[in-house]
């Protein structure tokens, strides 16, 4: 166990890392990244290097990153998936065309 580990930040980016309900990741993630740059601003007037917590602080940010850009294809996959599954359903109630008689 590090230092930094009892920090907010810690805790808020094993929240988002964790979090497994698609509709509360983007909220989990800006909690973690808002707390994460209160952080950064905070060590910039403790004297020291911090340099293991800057360290874990950009591997956090960068698995952020990569949730958030997953977070956006699985949003943008459902609602791909809606816009289908609502045009099937309006194709279904949707009066038939009649073609005239090629005659």
């Amino acid at each position: 166990m590090t230092e930094h580990d009892q920090e907010k930040w810690v805790e808020l980016y094993k929240a988002a890392v964790l979090e497994l309900k698609q509709s509360l990741m983007a909220r989990r993630i800006a909690d973690a990244r808002a707390e994460i740059v209160k952080r950064i601003e905070a060590l910039r007037d403790i004297p020291g290097l911090h340099e293991e917590e800057r360290q874990a602080i950009e591997d956090a940010l960068n698995s952020l990153q990569f949730l958030e850009r997953e977070d956006v294809a699985i949003t943008a996959e459902e609602e791909r998936n809606k816009a289908a599954a609502a045009l099937e359903r309006l194709l279904v109630i949707a009066p038939k065309n009649e073609r005239p008689n090629d005659g």
